[in-house]
């Protein structure tokens, strides 16, 4: 299978570097801004395309490695190319469906490939990204074919229905960006006691990290530390009567999936009263 890529980007740079180390026929790069598509064609050793015609033409299947605002943009360009029939068309968004080319005027098969991956720099994020989680979404006919491609070139992949793909990427935003977002809650705690922005970090920074580490070696479960996971009521009390308004109910729903998690981690304890304590305080944000 020819693969080419439309758009000249962190993640196009990454893929097709990664595919054609692994053996399989890149056959190049179109983008919009000719000198992107040049760069990335001399990174991977493939072909610079002047028109996304003649990529399309040389290509069994082509990948849209462009922003999710553009990907209807960009395919309303080429779907009426009669080189694009019975053609393998994806793109990489996390939260777009392969849906956004059911409207093709010419039969082709739609898919979406996403990569669970941090690709920070585009001349060099291929060199682990073996690390990625690959889910592919989209029409029968190639899904096994395309997740085969992945796999064996030593991806982890599988493939998601397209009606939970919505709901898939808000599980990634949540195990990424929003951790972020939890971190940012834990420094404006900090500092309402007192300390500046710099010491907060400093104070927090390496447990974070610590546990971010603790939970990738050691698994979720593994990691559970806390008054959570000692069924620590009066401690778990103490913070719901203290911490600010705005903080509370996030730190109630982030104890409530802590607590399923001490739950498997301590079979024999009887988390009742800890239950009881965090749906009645759920109950009074209400």
């Amino acid at each position: 299978m020819r693969i080419g890529f439309i758009g000249a980007g962190r993640v196009g740079y990454t893929m097709g570097k990664f595919l054609k180390l692994h053996d399989y026929e890149v056959s190049g790069y179109y983008s919009r801004t000719s000198e992107h598509a040049k760069d990335a064609a001399a990174f991977t050793d493939t072909v610079y395309y002047e028109d996304a015609r003649e990529l399309i033409k040389t290509s069994d299947a082509i990948i849209l490695t462009v922003s999710d605002s553009v990907i209807s943009k960009v395919f309303d360009e080429i779907k009426n190319y009669p080189e694009i029939e019975g053609k393998i068309v994806c793109h990489t968004s996390g939260s777009v469906s392969s849906q956004v080319f059911d409207e093709s005027p010419i039969p082709i098969f739609g898919y979406s490939i996403h990569p669970i991956y941090a690709i920070s720099d585009k001349y060099a994020s291929y060199k682990n990204f073996s690390n990625a989680f690959i889910t592919i979404e989209g029409h029968e006919k190639y899904l096994s074919e395309l997740v085969g491609i992945f796999s064996h070139a030593g991806i982890k992949t599988g493939t998601l229905k397209t009606e939970d793909k919505s709901k898939y990427h808000a599980s990634c935003v949540m195990a990424s960006n929003l951790v972020c977002g939890i971190y940012g809650a834990a420094i404006e705690m900090m500092k309402s006691c007192g300390f500046d922005f710099e010491t907060s970090n400093e104070m927090l920074i390496g447990l974070f990290r610590d546990n971010a580490m603790g939970i990738a070696d050691k698994g979720l479960v593994n990691q559970l530390t806390g008054p959570i996971d000692r069924n620590d009521v009066v401690t778990v009390r103490s913070h719901l009567n203290t911490i600010p308004e705005e903080m509370k109910t996030l730190y109630i729903e982030a104890s409530k999936h802590a607590l399923e998690i001490a739950k498997i981690k301590n079979a024999d304890n009887d988390y009742s009263e800890m239950a009881l304590l965090l749906e009645s305080a759920s109950l009074s944000e209400k």
